[in-house]
């Protein structure tokens, strides 16, 4: 099944109003996770120019959902390109002002056929019950049925806010430029306002304030204004202090790190997270036996905790206690992806074998160092390491 909703536009083919597009996108996201509840599964996709999806599923089974922004007639609702082993097309429009308004077309290309011609019409405080009566009427005439929903709040106007977040994190995720960054937590936090209890919202606030400090999503900052934005609002989202503690870290301002860990764990004490990046930051600091006690508490909790073995072992060898650290980061290896700590944990054991005179294991870690670092595998560094070996013990 491909997914394409559309908004309402004027007689010029234009939309009426900038914000429905928001909503159309939004409700039709919406409503293909409340059919994902059920044996109907969706996968997210968007329109080429040429009407097809761009990402179609590469396994028969699943769907795709399209958001269009132009409807399409039946007669192009049937002959457009669908991914793979998909024969059922959802299509539709939707608006969202003071009353919600759905129209679902069933289009079943083999046949020819709508399948399915439905209106939805309620008043914008019954959304949720719009949105369950249209995914109701698709499962219907899919012969499917669908389980009780759980919405994340009972709050209709928390939830417009959530959704118009989740326009906005998906915009961003697509790579689309965003013309007013500092905008772009604006749903997350009136919904995380109206209804302090909707976790989801706060979850995806600082999942994208987390992109924002971390993979450059967005300034910087702005992350950090929403956050304490959210800290403002709910003195108790623990979680907020955490991204304050990252977006610290990647500036330098340890102190300040170790201020929003240690104000985390007064909420918190028990979110093993926070023990880790505490060993993290003291570690930073260079207060290595400070750092080892919370990487061992991080672990006592999660003994393959990847960041707390490495953290552990670089106390550990800062302390001259190397055989330990070559078992912690020993661990590590041994659990095979290691992602980008790779380099700097084949870097470690190597100067540790080094220190240990065990030359010939310290040369197998430098091959790895220069297979990574895209080195020659038979250049000088090569030669040095097997001289070395021939004369160890």
């Amino acid at each position: 099944m491909v997914f394409p909703f559309t908004v309402p536009i004027d007689g010029a083919g234009n939309m009426r109003d900038a914000a429905q597009g928001v909503f159309a996108r939004s409700l039709a996201r919406a409503l293909a996770e409340r059919l994902s509840e059920g044996n109907l599964t969706a996968q997210a996709a968007t329109l080429t120019a040429h009407g097809s999806p761009e990402r179609p599923s590469d396994k028969p089974e699943e769907h795709g959902w399209v958001v269009a922004t132009q409807p399409w007639t039946l007669d192009e609702a049937l002959t457009v390109q669908l991914p793979e082993g998909t024969e059922i097309l959802l299509h539709g429009g939707a608006e969202l002002t003071d009353r919600v308004r759905m129209r679902l077309l069933l289009v079943d290309q083999p046949k020819k056929t709508v399948t399915l011609d439905h209106v939805v019409l309620r008043p914008r405080s019954e959304l949720f019950s719009a949105l369950d009566e249209a995914a109701s009427a698709v499962a219907h005439a899919l012969g499917e049925k669908l389980p009780k929903p759980k919405w994340p709040t009972d709050d209709v106007e928390a939830f417009v806010a959530y959704l118009r977040g989740r326009d906005m994190s998906a915009a961003i995720e697509a790579g689309v430029h965003v013309s007013e960054p500092a905008r772009s937590f604006e749903g997350y936090l009136e919904a995380a306002r109206r209804d302090p209890s909707f976790e989801d919202a706060q979850e995806r606030l600082l999942t994208m304030a987390l992109d924002f400090a971390l993979g450059g999503q967005g300034p910087r900052e702005v992350a950090r204004q929403s956050c304490e934005k959210l800290l403002v609002q709910d003195p108790s989202a623990y979680k907020a202090h955490a991204v304050l503690a990252e977006i610290d870290l990647v500036e330098g301002a340890i102190d300040s790190s170790i201020d929003h860990l240690k104000a985390l764990l007064a909420l918190k004490d028990d979110w093993w997270p926070a023990f880790e990046r505490m060993g993290a930051a003291l570690l930073r600091k260079g207060q290595t036996l400070e750092a080892l006690m919370w990487f061992d508490k991080a672990l006592a909790e999660k003994s393959n905790e990847a960041d707390a073995l490495f953290g552990r072992g670089v106390c550990l060898a800062e302390q001259g206690r190397l055989e330990e650290a070559l078992a912690s980061w020993s661990a590590i290896e041994r659990q095979g992806d290691v992602g980008e700590r790779s380099l700097p944990l084949h870097q470690n054991m190597a100067r540790a074998l080094d220190k240990l005179g065990r030359t010939r294991e310290a040369a197998r870690h430098r091959a790895i160092i220069r297979e990574l670092s895209g080195e020659p595998k038979y250049g000088l560094a090569w030669l040095k390491d097997t001289v070395k070996s021939l004369f160890s013990k």
